[in-house]
């Protein structure tokens, strides 16, 4: 880095440290996120093309660096197509048009329940994993051949892709480390998304909840695996995004999905990593059991009260979100600087309060780039507690 650079770099990081540890930051910190879909937007490349073309992905994830502001790395691909190619994915689909879409079939059959809760990992292995991925279904030599292809690829895409994410922080002066790594699930959304689909869970949870108890506090042990592979660091962040919670009745909320959510998170807690969640939907009724969990839980929040937020949630926890940044295709650039001011004007009486959109941009047709670009930089420049 440049010394400009460098210089940046240390502001950042700064007040990303300050936020982390609960204390008032500077100001508040831009955490953008857009995928590898909305990079390409940006390029006269195919997504399809940029799965499988290292130095194209590169060069759409600078180009979104160059585009719009952040304090932190802004750009990053989700899913890595080659894998699912190898394994014969059926539950992430990729179409022609290079975009990676979740199929939500039933994997699991309800009567399954009770050799599932048995034995997890074993009916995952055994029966799971060979309906969904279409060539892990011979015998076990060529399974494990196919699974240490599959595997092989993974760590390079995965080192590919973090060799890029490096070489933008240093050219752009990112504060150092995410507040995401490995990805785990509520018990009861990895049912629901993962083996039942939407349809299946949610009749389940009125035809057999005696069923659905017993599995979703089953896997606790497993998520918590997820959470923390291999030896846990200090400040390690584990990301969950949650899902099916907003669509449940109280009764089944209490029930099925809270207490094994929270013994995941409190068990990788235990271990050294602390929980980055991604509150989908709106979570405002459930905010008095969104405060009982630690501290070093962070919260990007996308729908909901923000008030209400910060008064009880940004009490003792760090979060971000709300912003809509679709709003910049029916607004003019001034009021969508205003909202974004209202937001800030409320969340950062908190103390605890970074900016981020409500969802990660996936489609930058879905954005006014220049109007996004007013919004991130009125916040960069205004925004000081």
């Amino acid at each position: 880095m440049d010394e400009k650079t460098l210089a940046l770099f240390d502001e950042r990081d700064r007040n990303r440290s300050d936020l982390l540890a609960l204390k008032t930051p500077k100001r508040v910190p831009v955490f953008t996120l857009f995928t590898l879909e909305a990079a390409v937007g940006l390029t006269d490349s195919r997504l399809l093309d940029c799965h499988y073309d290292l130095p194209l992905a590169e060069k759409a994830h600078m180009k979104i660096c160059e585009t719009f502001y952040s304090d932190s790395l802004p750009s990053v691909n989700l899913r890595y197509p080659p894998v699912y190619d190898i394994l014969g994915s059926k539950n992430w689909l990729l179409g022609s048009n290079g975009a990676v879409q979740y199929s939500g079939f039933e994997f699991m059959d309800a009567e399954e329940y009770g050799e599932f809760t048995a034995s997890p990992y074993k009916t995952i292995l055994e029966k799971y994993v060979p309906r969904v991925c279409s060539e892990l279904g011979g015998d076990p030599i060529a399974n494990s051949i196919t699974l240490a292809k599959a595997f092989s690829e993974y760590k390079r895409q995965l080192a590919d892709h973090t060799a890029i994410y490096v070489r933008m922080i240093e050219r752009f002066g990112y504060a150092s480390g995410t507040i995401a790594g490995p990805t785990t699930v509520a018990p009861f959304d990895f049912i629901g998304d993962q083996l039942r689909g939407m349809n299946g869970v949610m009749g389940d949870i009125f035809r057999c909840p005696d069923k659905v108890e017993a599995a979703v506090n089953a896997l606790v042990p497993y998520m918590v695996r997820l959470a923390a592979p291999g030896e846990a660091k200090d400040g390690r962040y584990c990301f969950i995004p949650l899902h099916f919670a907003p669509y449940l009745n109280q009764k089944s909320f209490d029930r099925l999905y809270w207490p094994s959510l929270k013994q995941v998170v409190l068990d990788a807690e235990k271990l050294g990593v602390r929980s980055s969640m991604f509150i989908e939907n709106n979570w405002t009724r459930y905010l008095d059991y969104l405060e009982t969990l630690p501290s070093s839980v962070i919260g990007w929040v996308d729908d909901g009260d923000p008030a209400a937020f910060t008064e009880k949630f940004g009490k003792n926890h760090v979060f971000g979100g709300f912003y809509d940044p679709m709003i910049t295709l029916t607004r003019s650039k001034e009021d969508c600087i205003d909202e974004a001011k209202r937001l800030c004007d409320t969340c950062m009486k908190s103390g605890h309060f970074y900016f981020t959109f409500n969802k990660s941009i996936m489609d930058i047709k879905s954005i006014d780039i220049g109007k996004l670009q007013a919004v991130l930089e009125w916040v960069r420049d205004e925004a000081y507690y």
